[in-house]
C-alpha cells in the first residue's frame, strides 16, 4: 500500500515574495498585498521537497548497476554514506483556498490542503536493500539494517487564518487547523531482515521480517483473516479485496485532530522582523489504529484505542530591510523537527518586483548541502491571474540526478485589488520618495 506520493516544498525562498498569499502558511501574521485571492483545485498550487543525506540518484544507480560485477566493491559505497542515512520528503497540495481583507487592519484566509510526509533514518546498510537481491551471493544473507526510525503521515487539513495589525509596528496571526488523518505509520529502533527461505534451492524465495514495535493508522480496518489469532499472516492480503470500493468520505474524515500555527511581525523603520511556529499538535487515530510487535519470525498485531503520529514542527525567524520602494533583502532561519532528527537552514534573498505584473526573488540557502541557489517568480499573465514558480535550489532541480535535495512550489492564483508596493512600505505608498529620504 502506498501511503504518500513523493514529489519534488520551497521552504525559504517563498517567505518574502511579494503578492504571494502562499506565504501565509509560513507565517500566519503575513497580510497579503491583495484584497481578495482564490486558489482553485488542481491549479491552486503544490509545494514539495525531498532530501536524502547519504547518496544521490547517480550514486545509488551506480551501486545497484554494478553490484555483483567482478571487481566491484559495494562496501566502499556503503561506507561513503556514513553511519546512517536520512531521507525526508513533504508535499502540500491545494484543494481550495481563499482570503480577503477585513476593513483596514485584518485579513482572513481559509485553506483546504492535502499533506503528505515521510521521515526515515537507517543505518548505511539500507543500500543493500535497494540492490537486486538476485545478485547478492548466498553467503551475504541475511541482509539486515538496524536502528530504523520511520514516520509517514497523510492527512487533509482545514485551516482558518486570522491576521491582525495591532498597531503601526506589530502584527499577529493565528491559524487553528482541523486535520483529518487518513493513513500514518511510526516506528523507532526497528530492525528489518531479508533472508533466503531455502538456501539450497536454485529458485530464490525470500523471508522478510522485522524486530521492534510500530503503530499504524488506517482509514479502514485490516483484513481480519490476515491477523487471525493476533498474528500477522503474510500470505494473506493485508487489506480486504477491493477495499477501496467500500471507502466513503466519512471513513476518510473520521479520525480528526487539531494543530495550531502562530506568527508575528514587527516593523522598525525600514526593517521588518518576523517569527512563527507551525504544526503545534499531532495526528491521532481513534479508529483503525494498530500496534505491530515483531519478534523472531512472528509479528503480533493488536488494535489499540488511540495512536498519535507526529507532524513536523517548524520554526521560522526572519528579518528583511526595504532599501527601495520595490526591493528588499532578507534573511530566513528555519528549523524543521522531523521524527528522525531536525533539518536546519538559512536563506539570504533579494526580493522585489516591477509594477503589478512581476514579483521575483533570488536566494542562497545554506543547510542540507551548500549549493542551493534559489529563484522565484510571480507573473501576472492575465488580468487577475498570477502564475508562480519558486525553488530553493534551481541548479539541483535541473540536474536532479546529482542532487541531494530538490524543492519546488508552483501554481496559479486569482488575486484582485493588488497594491502597488510591498507591505513593508505601505505607509509611504503615496510618496515613495519619503521612504528613500528616510
Amino acid at each position: 500500500m502506498t501511503i504518500m506520493p513523493l514529489f519534488i516544498c520551497a521552504q525559504n525562498t517563498i517567505y518574502f515574495m511579494d503578492r504571494l498569499p502562499q506565504n501565509i502558511s509560513y507565517n500566519p501574521a503575513f497580510i497579503p498585498n491583495v484584497k481578495f485571492y482564490l486558489g482553485l483545485p488542481g491549479i491552486g498550487g503544490i509545494s514539495a521537497n525531498a532530501y536524502n543525506s547519504g547518496f544521490n540518484y547517480d550514486g545509488i544507480k551506480g551501486f545497484t548497476d554494478n553490484y555483483g560485477n567482478s571487481g566491484y566493491n559495494p562496501d566502499e559505497f556503503v561506507k561513503s554514506i556514513g553511519d546512517n542515512n536520512r531521507f525526508t520528503a513533504e508535499t502540500k497540495e491545494n484543494i481550495f483556498s481563499m482570503g480577503f481583507k477585513l476593513k483596514e487592519k485584518g485579513y482572513f484566509s481559509f485553506g483546504l490542503t492535502m499533506n503528505s510526509l515521510v521521515s526515515l533514518k537507517t543505518g548505511s546498510g539500507i543500500a543493500y536493500f535497494l540492490a537486486d537481491k538476485d545478485k547478492i551471493s548466498h553467503a551475504d544473507f541475511p541482509i539486515r539494517v538496524d536502528d530504523v526510525d520511520f514516520l509517514a503521515n497523510n492527512y487533509l487539513t482545514m485551516s482558518f487564518t486570522y491576521s491582525r495589525k495591532l498597531n503601526e509596528q506589530l502584527t499577529i496571526g493565528i491559524s487553528p487547523n482541523i486535520n483529518f488523518n487518513i493513513a500514518g505509520i511510526k516506528a523507532k529502533g526497528v530492525s528489518y531482515i531479508i533472508n533466503l527461505k531455502n538456501p539450497q534451492s536454485s529458485k530464490r524465495e525470500y523471508d522478510e521480517t522485522f524486530f521492534g514495535d510500530l503503530v499504524l493508522g488506517l482509514p479502514v480496518e485490516i483484513n481480519p483473516v490476515a491477523i487471525a489469532g493476533g498474528k500477522l499472516d503474510s500470505d494473506q492480503n493485508f487489506l480486504r479485496d477491493n477495499w477501496g470500493d467500500d471507502v466513503s468520505i466519512s471513513d476518510l474524515l473520521k479520525n480528526k485532530s487539531l494543530s495550531l500555527n502562530l506568527g508575528a511581525t514587527y516593523s522598525l523603520e525600514q526593517w521588518v522582523f518576523s517569527a512563527s511556529i507551525l504544526n503545534i499538535g499531532a495526528s491521532s487515530w481513534k479508529n483503525n489504529g494498530y500496534r505491530f510487535i515483531g519478534d523472531n519470525e512472528i509479528t503480533l498485531v493488536s488494535e489499540v484505542p488511540k495512536i498519535k503520529i507526529g507532524i513536523p514542527t517548524k520554526i521560522y525567524i526572519a528579518a528583511n530591510r526595504q532599501f527601495t520602494p520595490k526591493w528588499n533583502y532578507g534573511l530566513v532561519l528555519n528549523n524543521t523537527f522531523y521524527y528522525s532528527g531536525s533539518n536546519a537552514s538559512a536563506t539570504l534573498s533579494l526580493n522585489g518586483g516591477v509594477g503589478r505584473m512581476l514579483s521575483t526573488s533570488f536566494s542562497y540557502t545554506a543547510g542540507y548541502k551548500f549549493n542551493n541557489i534559489g529563484w522565484g517568480i510571480r507573473l501576472r499573465f492575465f488580468p487577475g491571474t498570477d502564475l508562480y514558480f519558486v525553488t530553493d535550489n534551481i541548479t539541483q532541480l535541473l540536474n536532479y540526478k546529482s542532487a541531494y535535495r530538490v524543492s519546488a512550489a508552483f501554481g496559479i492564483n486569482l488575486a484582485f485589488g493588488v497594491k502597488q508596493f510591498s507591505s513593508s512600505v505601505k505607509e509611504s505608498e503615496e510618496d515613495p520618495e519619503k521612504l528613500i529620504k528616510n
